[in-house]
């Protein structure tokens, strides 16, 4: 069993916040329907009408979102736990993704699923911990763990330096990179065809700080929205030129045959002052105790071979051979990688 603190995390971490009758709707169709026929064109519907009755949010990262979640959707519909209300152990409040396929979604029973939320659970049962995990638009979640109102939070979260400022970060357990998606005629190929245009943007992700970092350079207008369902969307719909994300999201969104007419115009961007691999995250703390047992529990699922299964579970198809976790952290400065300060970031089977 981990030896860790008292809970940091508090029960108001999973209550859900509220939403717009229209955009509660429109998360309905996306997390209970999308996999059918009739769910993907329900689901284009209501968001389409979303999309042109509210307005994109403003530019700003990391702000606060009260869009994404579900308040139609009872509480015990987007969080998971593996206790009964009746223990006395300590229970672990984790945070994940209301919409973030294949690394956390709501499937059509309207559970929670997806890399992230199997992995938690599978490091659990692992380490005997009580847990609970909750589904949050991801701008939330970086807010609650600022606020230290949750415990951690698996969530496809990269490193930043702003970031690292309240945050603690794992080893990394899957490599991405940022990609450019656009429709197949929209003519964008390089850096310099994102002049001039409108992008869509996932609220506080890398994505929109990437957007951020070279607004003024590129005179780019910004459209952040809470999921990359919106933001994709809106480029197909011919609302924004492109959009800027994840790229395993993207293959797996465009896979979805939701798209017609997108495409990855450009399959990796050079990110500043960004690490583009995923960790797990806890506020911060001076013994680092929870990122440093999520270590430990990582590399016995790599061992196990239970972290490959996971993994495989949700892209069996994707197009590249599955990302190893066993890298060194590193950010790019400057477009030159630099790996980072260790006591940030341990690696590997360092200083577990």
């Amino acid at each position: 069993m981990v030896a860790l603190a008292a809970r940091s995390g508090t029960a108001g971490a999973c209550a859900p916040t509220g939403l717009s009758a229209l955009r509660s709707l429109t998360l309905r169709f996306r997390c209970y329907g999308l996999r059918t026929l009739k769910g993907r064109l329900a689901a284009a519907l209501v968001l389409g009408l979303s999309l042109m009755l509210v307005p994109a949010h403003a530019n700003q990262t990391e702000r606060t979102s009260t869009a994404g979640t579900t308040a139609a959707t009872p509480p015990e519909q987007v969080c998971w736990t593996n206790h009964n209300g009746r223990t006395r152990e300590r229970v672990f409040q984790f945070l994940t993704d209301i919409s973030y396929e294949p690394f956390s979604f709501l499937n059509s029973k309207g559970e929670l699923k997806g890399i992230d939320v199997d992995l938690l659970k599978a490091w659990a049962k692992s380490e005997g911990m009580t847990i609970r995990i909750c589904a949050r638009d991801f701008a939330s979640i970086l807010t609650q763990l600022k606020n230290k109102q949750a415990d951690g939070a698996l969530a496809g979260i990269s490193y930043t330096v702003k970031r690292s400022q309240y945050l603690d970060f794992s080893q990394s357990y899957f490599a991405s990179t940022e990609a450019v998606v656009a429709l197949d005629t929209s003519g964008i190929k390089t850096l310099e065809d994102l002049k001039g245009k409108t992008v869509a943007v996932k609220a506080a992700s890398l994505g929109e700080i990437f957007a951020q970092q070279h607004q003024e350079e590129w005179d780019l207008k910004i459209r952040s929205f809470d999921t990359s369902f919106e933001a994709l969307l809106s480029v197909n719909m011919g609302q924004s030129d492109f959009s800027v994300g994840d790229y395993p999201i993207a293959v797996y969104h465009l896979s979805s045959g939701l798209y017609p007419g997108l495409v990855i115009a450009i399959d990796r961007l050079p990110v500043d002052h960004m690490c583009e691999s995923f960790h797990f995250v806890a506020p911060k703390s001076n013994d680092k105790a929870l990122v440093k047992a999520f270590n430990q529990g990582l590399a016995r699922l790599i061992d196990n071979g239970e972290y490959r299964r996971i993994i495989k579970t949700y892209l069996e198809n994707f197009a590249e051979p599955v990302p190893g976790p066993h890298l060194v952290p590193a950010i790019t400065l400057e477009g030159k990688p630099e790996a980072h300060d260790q006591s940030v970031l341990p690696h590997e089977h360092a200083d577990l």
